[in-house]
């Protein structure tokens, strides 16, 4: 297909990383290209700077260990697949290089997994922050916000 041509002429071997570089930009392409990455269990694709996520309703071995954690640390957003850890990577730094709040949007149906991909930002920013007394109390303070977000996350989720 066109996400498996566009992926090789860009000399991938693998699905294509960002959407943008489709060819033609269609729902009918971008749904083909999520399957396909899917389906390789990439469930991390770009589209810009925007990072869209597949929930694979399962575990994937490898994908959030401290080594990973590791690997994305201080890369550039796009030096690395597509990955959540890449997209907190970026927002850590852009909030202490530049000294700006961050945001990040995060939105999908019940059961897309909004809950756990919050876990797993938050999760990365405790991991390569300081560790003074300070940020600690912070990273404790964010960490035990995780049953307040599953209370949310699960009051409505049918799936």
């Amino acid at each position: 297909g066109t996400c498996d041509k566009m992926a090789r002429k860009l000399g991938s071997k693998n699905a294509l990383d960002d959407l943008v570089m489709l060819d033609r930009i269609s729902e009918e392409n971008i749904v083909k290209c999520l399957q396909n990455r899917y389906n390789q269990d990439e469930i991390y694709t770009y589209i810009g700077p925007v990072l869209i996520a597949v929930n694979p309703f399962k575990r994937i071995k490898g994908y959030y260990t401290e080594g990973k954690i590791r690997e994305y640390r201080g890369k550039k957003f796009y030096e690395l697949p597509p990955h959540v850890f890449a997209l907190a990577d970026d927002t850590h730094n852009q909030m202490i290089n530049k000294r700006e709040n961050q945001c990040v949007i995060i939105s999908g149906e019940s059961g897309a997994g909004k809950t756990e991909t919050s876990k797993l930002i938050m999760r990365y920013i405790s991991a390569v922050s300081g560790r003074s007394a300070a940020v600690q109390e912070v990273k404790d303070k964010m960490l035990s916000s995780n049953p307040i977000l599953e209370s949310f996350g699960n009051a409505k989720t049918v799936m």
